[in-house]
């Protein structure tokens, strides 16, 4: 990108960030009653789901939990004081889910964002789509089934970590750092948008027209990157 662009983007994208600070409530902090809602939702006769996780201010941790127990996804949000949570399940074989938080607008200053706490069933294939307006994420998919991953940022760190499987995934920032971590002996293939290099490449990788690539004995994981303002790193563990 050209550095010029690359400044103006960068300008555009901070205003955006304090005016979207500057509108968003204050905090739960602010007020005794916490609402806290529990996510539980049954995988029932489900043999794949598409999960949506939309956070419009506030951090999100997602990981996979222990296989068996009945549950597609379950945790913990705390929303904020004036935040409010959309919730979508439609069941069957097929499980659609969606959770969205939004923040009602008020011209005050956001004292901490939301947090949400998640784990999706390990072992139920599932497409994975997160986008996050302000706040950091962090998706822990290791040991998971997810097969299709989309990440779509705004403002904030991100890290996550791909599984050990066969995985198309598309992770796109706006401002802040992106941290990718891919298994060690997988064939990953990168392709990265904007035509910018890498800030950190394992080692073993070798630059290819408009990415990277890494030859391995496991899975396949297809790589698309399109990263902002902020470092974009891919780690290996």
């Amino acid at each position: 990108m050209n550095p010029t662009l690359r400044t103006i983007l960068g300008t555009s994208l901070l205003a955006l960030g304090l005016l979207a600070a500057i509108a968003a409530p204050v905090a739960a902090s602010a007020r005794p009653d916490r609402p806290f809602e529990s996510v539980d939702v049954d995988r029932g006769v489900a043999r794949s789901a598409s999960v949506v996780l939309e956070v419009d201010v506030g951090r999100l941790d997602l990981r996979g939990q222990a296989a068996g127990d009945g549950r597609a996804l379950v945790g913990v949000l705390d929303l904020g004081s004036a935040q409010t949570l959309e919730r979508t399940v439609r069941g069957g074989e097929q499980l659609d889910v969606a959770l969205r938080g939004h923040t009602r607008l008020r011209p005050r200053i956001v004292r901490g964002g939301a947090h949400w706490d998640l784990n999706l069933a390990a072992d139920l294939p599932a497409a994975l789509t997160v986008r996050s307006r302000v706040g950091e994420t962090r998706l822990d998919l290791r040991g998971t089934a997810v097969h299709a991953l989309e990440l779509d940022a705004g403002i904030g760190d991100h890290e996550v970590y791909l599984p050990e499987r066969d995985v198309v995934a598309r992770l796109s920032t706006g401002l802040g750092d992106l941290d990718v971590f891919v298994p060690r002996g997988a064939v990953v293939r990168i392709q990265v948008e904007g035509g910018r290099a890498l800030d950190a490449v394992p080692a073993g990788f070798v630059a290819v027209p408009g990415g990277y690539e890494r030859d391995g004995a496991g899975a396949v994981i297809e790589l698309t990157l399109g990263a902002g303002l902020g470092e974009a790193r891919v780690q290996t563990y």
